[in-house]
């Protein structure tokens, strides 16, 4: 099987050094800083590359591709590839707004391939056994959903081109579309200090369900080590909550904590759940083009909230 990668930096190389490991397969990558695509040539020891994707895509002709540049060339490049019908996997923000990704939608709806959008925490062990307490009843129906998601302040400088809200507080849209299974109807949002990415974004948002998401993103820990992501969810008869790497703590009728595995590799999850849906045709990924639409809608409501 042959999967082109689109974007050399670090979405991309993480990519391909997940592909590597998987193996089977022949890959090549495209790159427009010739310095950096030389550099992944040799390191991954691909034959193939290419500055142009659209050229490479045409050239390598591809079973499949993973699409990790900029935001802003996504959708041109995904458009191409589903014309020919090729599978596309999608990093998040899979496109710049929901306009464009409502051409998406129609586009994978026109194809013959599919798209996969790149909603990571879908496929991490963890999240989906948080998510399997919920379905299972034991904490009743959803009521509210609340996640923390920190990062460092290098994220400012190394994403300049892209909001904290589409880069980061997306994974828990994303996630708490999953969880309730109803979309946002409205959003309140502040950012603290006001006007810079180095900042802590929180948003409130109503579902049309009735649940309610608080949400909290920031940018500002001045080293690598942040608190660790957590995610509550609060239903009717109970409480559940997530730390990431740790363990589950459910609050019910009884309380029990639930030790998560010292292994959660969602990106292998993800890239071999778009390997499988290749071979057999039929996508079968936990998550779709309406999906992403949804959670860009759901962020459009935040970043204007936050203008407000």
């Amino acid at each position: 099987m042959k999967i082109l990668v689109a974007g050399g930096g670090a979405f991309g190389k993480e990519h391909l050094k997940t592909l590597t490991a998987i193996g089977g397969l022949t890959l090549a990558v495209a790159e427009p800083r010739h310095d950096e695509l030389a550099a992944l040539r040799r390191t991954f020891g691909l034959t193939d590359g290419d500055a142009d994707a659209f050229a490479l895509l045409e050239r390598f002709e591809p079973d499949g591709i993973v699409i990790a540049t900029p935001a802003k060339a996504h959708a041109p490049l995904a458009t191409e590839a589903l014309k020919r019908a090729i599978p596309v996997l999608v990093e998040k923000p899979v496109a710049p707004d929901a306009a464009t990704m409502r051409l998406l939608v129609d586009a994978a709806a026109a194809s013959r391939a599919f798209l996969l959008p790149g909603h990571i925490l879908r496929f991490s062990s963890a999240h989906r056994r948080l998510r399997d307490i919920l379905a299972g009843g034991e904490i009743g129906t959803l009521l509210q959903f609340n996640s923390r998601r920190y990062r460092d302040a290098s994220h400012a400088e190394r994403y300049t081109d892209v909001d904290p809200v589409l880069m980061t507080m997306i994974h828990d849209i994303d996630l708490a579309l999953w969880f309730s299974g109803a979309p946002a109807v409205s959003a309140d949002a502040f950012r603290r200090p006001a006007g810079t990415a180095r900042s802590i974004t929180t948003a409130q948002l109503h579902t049309s369900s009735g649940a309610t998401w608080q949400l909290s993103t920031a940018w500002l820990h001045p080293g690598p080590d942040c608190p660790p992501d957590r995610v509550e969810i609060v239903g009717t008869k109970g409480i559940a909550e997530l730390a990431a790497g740790s363990h589950i703590d459910i609050y019910g009728a009884e309380y029990r904590r639930i030790p998560l595995e010292d292994i959660d590799d969602p990106l292998r999850a993800e890239l071999d759940c778009f390997l499988q849906s290749i071979r057999s045709g039929k996508p079968s990924a936990p998550v779709g083009p309406q999906d992403a639409y949804e959670g860009l809608l759901a962020a459009e409501m935040v970043v204007e909230a936050l203008s407000r």
